[in-house]
């Protein structure tokens, strides 16, 4: 079993639990290495100028393309509109998602989610150990800062 349990337990953590801890520190570590990555990762730029060279294009010319169509000219307003508010709308989405972890308001709430995995550890080691022990891993907080 865990080392640290000796310090502040008279009997061991049950096997189970202790898998269950470990298994969720495994996911976490995880999802926090595979967000470095994602934010280590460059996309290349070039790609991202042709993507919006192809559309601009492509919404400037749909117009030309409607010409030959003998629907009335209300229909050909509403098409173009749809598909250049359609268009342009998922260019502004991928500009804001080109980097999630920003200081905007649309944006991922890093230390929200530190808060809540805090406050999730804080339950667990309640749950574990007693409020002496989390009382202690909170002083131990608070002093750091």
């Amino acid at each position: 079993y865990v080392y640290s349990q000796k310090l502040c337990n008279s009997e061991p953590m049950d096997q189970i639990k202790e898998m269950k801890i470990i298994g969720s520190v495994d996911a976490f570590m995880g999802g926090f290495y595979g967000i470095i990555t994602f934010l280590t990762t460059p996309f290349p730029f070039p790609v991202v100028q042709m993507a919006r060279t192809f559309l601009f294009f492509y919404v400037f010319t749909v117009p030309f393309d409607l010409l030959t169509d003998k629907s009335g000219l209300v229909a050909h307003c509403i098409i173009i509109f749809i598909l250049t508010f359609g268009f342009m709308g998922l260019e502004f989405v991928s500009i804001e998602l080109n980097n999630p972890f920003g200081d905007d308001a649309n944006d991922y709430d890093n230390l929200g989610f530190a808060y809540t995995c805090m406050e999730d550890i804080q339950c667990a080691i309640l749950d574990v150990d007693g409020h002496e022990w989390t009382e202690k891993l909170h002083q131990r907080l608070k002093n750091s800062s």
